[in-house]
């Protein structure tokens, strides 16, 4: 069983050198890995078409779709069964394809496997987040984000996907309403690696129009799926809240206090190292030394 790898590509020319090496650095090297671009303006497309291997398909429309539209186009576009997606800006270190691909192997009932966090900045390791499997997961919770999921971290099978696509009217929160509609539909059977599987450029995005478009967008999965009253009036009720006390914040410019990940994670000496000696080995096949 091979893998394909994915990431999707809108106007980032500045990382996307080391996405692309830190995939091509995998120990497990049975994978095709997929560079969809998205309509970029800078020199994405250009970067994606200079590295020369034969596991490489770039791919590129002109247009700009969005990213739920390239997720599912992701599917169309897979050779193999098992699929595994990254952002274009982050890294992953050279064991994510093999202790994912052995984990789904091992457990057939499975149809997604998740890993925990490492969160980045620059060439900095700024903290971590390991996922803690709920002994229950309710509905309460999955609305609440308490799942443990990391979304670009995901390997998942592709006959899940092809039962669950995402849904295209709901940017920026498109992995949270796919994981609620297929909890709802009792077909979310996730599996956990306590290991730090990827590596997130944490306060890049903190900005207070996405915190914003994404409560936004709550409200349209609030509205969308078949909730019980009173947990929709709820959810709906905490939404509006937290876009309220987030024009508060960024007013204040307490955001780095309230929102970074950065802040909310214990630095661990063992994965900072670990992190470090994944950047050095991708600089020096990218050529990049420091």
């Amino acid at each position: 069983m091979s893998i394909t790898v994915a990431i999707p590509i809108y106007n980032a020319e500045q990382y996307l050198p080391l996405a692309i090496q830190s995939v091509l650095n995998q120990s497990f090297g049975d994978f095709e890995l997929i560079l969809l671009d998205d309509g970029s303006t800078d020199n994405s497309l250009a970067i994606a078409k200079s590295f020369e291997d034969p596991r490489i398909r770039v791919i590129s429309d002109g247009h700009n779709m969005g990213l739920p539209a390239r997720l599912n186009q992701i599917v169309e576009l897979a050779k193999f069964d098992l699929i595994a997606r990254m952002d274009a800006d982050d890294i992953i270190p050279d064991n994510r394809l093999k202790l994912q691909f052995d984990y789904i192997n091992a457990h057939p009932c499975k149809d997604l496997v998740t890993t925990g966090t490492g969160y980045i900045d620059g060439n900095s390791y700024m903290g971590q987040s390991l996922p803690s499997p709920p002994s229950e997961v309710s509905l309460p919770h999955m609305i609440a984000g308490q799942h443990g999921i990391c979304h670009a971290s995901l390997l998942v099978r592709k006959s899940w996907y092809m039962r669950n696509q995402y849904d295209g009217s709901m940017a920026r929160v498109e992995d949270y309403e796919l994981w609620i509609r297929a909890f709802l539909n009792n077909d979310l059977k996730l599996g956990y690696l306590n290991v730090i599987g990827y590596y997130y450029r944490s306060d890049n995005t903190l900005n207070q129009h996405k915190f914003i478009t994404s409560y936004k967008g709550g409200l349209l999965v609030a509205n969308k799926l078949p909730l019980p009253f009173f947990i929709k009036f709820k959810f709906r009720l905490k939404l509006l809240a937290k876009i309220v006390l987030t024009f508060s914040i960024f007013k204040l410019g307490l955001q780095r206090k309230y929102f970074s990940k950065m802040n909310k994670s214990d630095i661990s000496k063992r994965e900072k190292k670990i992190f470090l000696q994944q950047l050095r080995k991708i600089n020096d096949k990218l050529g990049i030394f420091h």
